[in-house]
């Protein structure tokens, strides 16, 4: 296929809905044979805006004609006719009248007002006397971020973790939450994560209401074993995952439950995620450098699922990163046994400040239909 078959097969007119469904986000159009055949499970990502425009401007859209040029001149003389007959009106204002251009984009517009509360009094106040509502004011107190252990048999000892409560946790108890279980990187702690700034960017997310409130968990590993012999994924679906629902207010289904990791935390994320379908409903994978002993095993557990049970799956990765090649054979694994993933290649590497500069996006893909 020579260039120009190519540029003008990918800039072909598509309905406007596939411009916020199909694409490699922060990318040009894809090219290898593997991205095309994903590319019904892809989305796009703020960065490609610019792409969309230049598509739909590409488009070549006729308005159909009802009626014959003649016929339009003299409609036009009677309705001028008409409005001078009319008495004057006041105007509208134009940015009212004023045509968006711009296409519709999934990711959700970030706004500087948390949502509204109705008031549990009924007796009016003026606006300079209003008081913020119980709920408004514990939203703007931001959530809370609590260490814990639990005893352990499968390690040994105790099973550390942290633990993020979001804002009103304390004074709503009649609140129940969705969960994310988030995990480190290698040779890091549970405190990988608010490092990279979990906790201001729930707190901020929350209180402009562009997600929904939810607990998360951050579990450590201690030792690094491999992952034959590691006993940490036994610890954390046999013993923390019970304990938090027995002891916080979640809602204890895998409809509401999530898991994901940074790293070798990515690589937990998609064996446990997999392996446990039943506890899980989405796995994110941030930076994934997948267990060699789980290359060939997206079969199996596609076979062991059914696939409404089957969790939906986030890949994302910088396009430098030493482990794009692993996080792309397992995207194609994904895509050849018909497993619902999501796929992003990003300007970076396999660093803080990457994983950082992606939380808010991450952040949205957990919470998107809570």
């Amino acid at each position: 296929m020579t260039k120009k078959m190519a540029r003008e097969r990918w800039l072909k007119p598509r309905s406007p809905s596939h411009f916020c469904k199909v694409g490699v986000g922060g990318l040009e159009p894809p090219t290898s044979a593997s991205q095309t055949r994903r590319a019904g499970r892809l989305r796009y990502t703020p960065a490609d805006k610019s792409i969309i425009r230049s598509m739909l401007k590409g488009q070549d859209l006729q308005p159909t004609t009802f009626i014959g040029q003649k016929t339009r001149l003299l409609a036009i003389v009677l309705l001028l006719l008409i409005s001078a007959c009319q008495p004057a009106q006041t105007p509208v204002p134009s940015a009212i009248l004023a045509p968006s251009n711009t296409a519709t984009i999934a990711t959700p517009t970030p706004t500087e007002t948390p949502p509204s509360t109705p008031r549990s009094s009924p007796t009016p106040q003026s606006s300079a006397t209003v008081t913020p509502t119980k709920t408004e004011d514990c939203r703007a107190q931001g959530g809370e971020l609590r260490s814990s252990t639990i005893p352990s048999e499968y390690l040994a000892g105790d099973l550390e973790f942290s633990l993020y409560l979001p804002p009103c946790y304390q004074v709503e108890p009649q609140s129940d939450y969705p969960v994310i279980y988030l995990l480190h990187g290698l040779t890091y702690t549970n405190d990988q994560w608010p490092r990279l700034g979990l906790v201001e960017t729930m707190d901020s997310l929350i209180a402009q209401g562009e997600i929904p409130p939810i607990i998360i968990v951050l579990p450590r590993e201690k030792t690094f074993n491999s992952p034959q012999t590691s006993s940490f994924p036994d610890a954390l679906i046999q013993e923390l995952l019970p304990w938090i629902d027995q002891n916080y207010r979640t809602i204890a289904d895998a409809s509401h439950r999530g898991i994901g990791g940074i790293s070798r935390g990515a690589a937990w994320a998609v064996r446990i995620g997999f392996t446990h379908p039943d506890s899980f409903s989405r796995i994110g994978a941030h930076s994934l450098p997948v267990f060699a002993q789980d290359t060939n095993q997206v079969q199996v557990w596609a076979s062991q699922t059914p696939p409404q049970d089957l969790p939906v799956t986030l890949i994302d990765i910088g396009r430098n990163d030493r482990e794009v090649q692993s996080a792309l054979d397992f995207a194609n694994q994904l895509d050849r046994f018909n497993l619902p993933h999501e796929f992003y290649l990003f300007n970076g590497e396999h660093t803080e400040a990457y994983w950082a500069g992606h939380l808010e996006f991450y952040l949205r893909w957990y919470t998107q239909d809570w």
